[in-house]
């Protein structure tokens, strides 16, 4: 991401282990997240990689390319971008060493809003902050917002791990956006 020149942030499992410090479980992936409106100019500043779009269809989600000159509109929001003249993934596929996936996130106005929930906002500076060793990270409370939908092994993990660490503020945003958004969660009544 070095010369891009629009913001970014690490998301997922490793957002959690740079904010927490250090390596608390296994990362099968890494996935960056830029604003959706800055999407052309990273597919500029990303070069002559092989670039493909989730999408999902009547036998479940698959990739397909992501054109050249295409613009990503809602639903669509994640990208894997893989080296020069790789296949599309099919199935369960490999994942090279060198691939990585772009999630696009909503912001207008310096808005930045919840793709599952648009009443749901903060201002699009506030959802970044700077990992102690300086990477640029998506915000634990929003993280975990985001892994509350599927409450897997892997994103039960990272809450235990981040509860203790969220502050007063950051619970109670988290809260109040899980009521919204996932009426009922368990994670309400640990926060």
């Amino acid at each position: 991401m070095d010369g891009f020149g629009h913001p970014w942030f690490i998301l997922g499992g490793w957002a959690i282990d740079l904010f927490i410090g250090r390596v608390t479980r296994a990362h099968s992936d890494r996935e960056i997240g830029i604003f959706r409106h800055h999407q052309q100019e990273f597919r500029r500043h990303i070069g002559d990689k092989a670039l493909f779009k989730a999408i999902t269809g009547p036998d479940g989600g698959m990739w397909v390319e992501w054109k050249e000159q295409e613009y990503i509109e809602l639903p669509l929001h994640q990208i894997l971008i893989r080296p020069k003249g790789a296949e599309v993934p099919v199935g369960d596929w490999q994942a090279m060493p060198e691939e990585f996936e772009i999630f696009l996130n909503e912001a207008d106005g310096g808005l930045w809003r919840f793709r599952r929930n648009p009443a749901i906002t903060r201002p699009a500076s506030e959802i970044i902050m700077q990992s102690e060793s300086g990477l640029p990270i998506l915000t634990p409370e929003i993280q975990l917002l985001y892994k509350a939908k599927h409450h897997r092994a892997k994103d039960e993990l990272d809450f235990t791990a981040m509860l203790p660490l969220l502050n007063d503020v950051q619970r109670t945003w988290l809260k109040s956006a899980l009521e919204k958004t996932h009426p009922g969660d368990r994670w309400v009544g640990l926060l």
